[in-house]
C-alpha cells in the first residue's frame, strides 16, 4: 500500500472509533520514520514517545549493517491522551529486546505492555497477523 492509502485507512478509522481519549501506537522502521511522524502530524496527533524495539538480529541488506531495530511510536491528541494505569507509569523503558521470529511478527513484550499499561480499554489493532484476546483484530492475514 502507499503511504496515501495508509493514511486514509487511519483516518477513516480515527474519526469513527476514537471519540474519547485514546493514543496511537504505530510501528515504523528507520526508512519510513520521518513518513509516519509526518503523517501522524497531518491526522492531528502530537508524538508522545519513540519506542525501540531492539530485536538480537536482523537483516543486512547490501551486506552493509545489520537492521535489527524497529520502533513503537507513541501518539496522541493534545488534551485527549489516555494516561496509564497508575500502578505502571515509569515501569516501562522506552527499549525492548525481544529476539524476532517470523517475518512482521511483533514482538510480545509490546502487547503486554499496552495491556498492562491500558487495562480495560478498548483495543483495536490494524493491519494485524493474528487474533489477540482482548482486542479488535483488523487485517487480511486474519
Amino acid at each position: 500500500m502507499t503511504l496515501g492509502e495508509i493514511k486514509d485507512i487511519h483516518e477513516k478509522v480515527f474519526n469513527l472509533a476514537c471519540e474519547k481519549k485514546h493514543n496511537v501506537f504505530i510501528w515504523s522502521i528507520d526508512k519510513y520514520l520521518l513518513e509516519t511522524e509526518q503523517m501522524m502530524q497531518e491526522l492531528g496527533y502530537t508524538l508522545h514517545a519513540r519506542m525501540i524495539w531492539d530485536k538480537e538480529n536482523g537483516i543486512a541488506p547490501a551486506f552493509t549493517v545489520r537492521f535489527s531495530h524497529e520502533y513503537l511510536l507513541w501518539f496522541y491528541k493534545k488534551g485527549n491522551m489516555l494516561m496509564p494505569a497508575r500502578d505502571q507509569r515509569g515501569v516501562w523503558t522506552t527499549v525492548f529486546r525481544e529476539q524476532s521470529t517470523m517475518h512482521s511478527r511483533k514482538p510480545v513484550v509490546a502487547r503486554m505492555m499496552l495491556e498492562k499499561m491500558f487495562p480495560g480499554s478498548e483495543k483495536l489493532e490494524l493491519f494485524a497477523r493474528q487474533q489477540a484476546e482482548g482486542w479488535d483484530c483488523w487485517g487480511n492475514e486474519i
